[in-house]
Formats: C-alpha cells, structure tokens, sequence
C-alpha cells in the first residue's frame, strides 16, 4: 500500500486504522506499514531481557558518537548507531559465547571483550571493516 500526502509533515507518525506511518529522512517520505502485535514466545521473553539489558549497560557518549559516525559510513545499509550496537553485541555473543542478558559493563572490563570500542571490534572480526575505522577507539 502506498501512501501519498499532498501537504507532508515530516513529524507525523504514528498508529491510525491498523497502520504505523512514520517519517524516513533518508528517502523524505512519510511511510506506512501494517501494524502487527508480535504473539508472545519464549524467544520473545528473551529477546525482552537481552534488549533490556544490552540498554542498562548504558555505552558512553563517545561511544556512540563512534557507532554513529560507523553507521554513516555505511549508509548505503540504512543503519542507525542502536543497530550497529545490536549487531556488534550479537555477534560478540555468536563468536564468544557470551550471554547478553546477563552481561554487565564489569565483565567487559575483566575479560578485556572487543566491543570496548568501534576499532576492537571491527579487528576481532564483530563489524565490518570500514574507512578510517583506526579513529574509532573511544571505550565503551
């Protein structure tokens, strides 16, 4: 379904009639898709406790400043600086067995993890190698 507004408002988003619009600055379109109310699962649960804790670790904002200068070298993939995180934090788990839901700030101190910057983690193989990635070494 293609949603067409004579007047746009960039700031309009939201739920109407079972749909969700929102506003995309890369493509400046207002854009609409069905509204689906995910069922409750098990891996649903989980997902719930690993984003919540993946927020509580609280990266700093240098840190982010990184994740975002990344995601825009990458911009070609639509990334925003939260899907670098996730991506980084999965892959950690993938390669290192480590969980995510239980993850504190501490443990990646002691075990010396690669996703205390942007730099470690693209050396260890977590990110994709960019451009001038060496710059990106604010700890998390």
């Amino acid at each position: 379904m293609n949603v067409l507004f004579k007047n746009i408002l960039k700031a309009y988003s939201g739920k109407c009639d079972g749909l969700v619009y929102y506003y995309n600055s890369r493509l400046d379109r207002v854009l609409c898709r069905r509204h689906v109310i995910p069922k409750a699962t098990a891996q649903n649960a989980r997902m719930t406790l690993v984003s919540k804790n993946l927020s509580a670790l609280a990266p700093s904002p240098d840190f982010i400043t990184d994740l975002k200068y990344y995601a825009a070298i990458q911009r070609e993939r639509q990334l925003n600086w939260r899907n670098v995180y996730m991506k980084l934090m999965f892959a950690l788990q993938r390669l290192y067995n480590v969980d995510l839901a239980t993850l504190t700030r501490a443990e990646i101190e002691a075990q010396e993890l690669p996703c205390r910057s942007v730099k470690q983690a693209i050396q260890a193989g977590l990110l994709d190698p960019v451009p001038g990635y060496e710059r990106l070494d604010a700890l998390f």
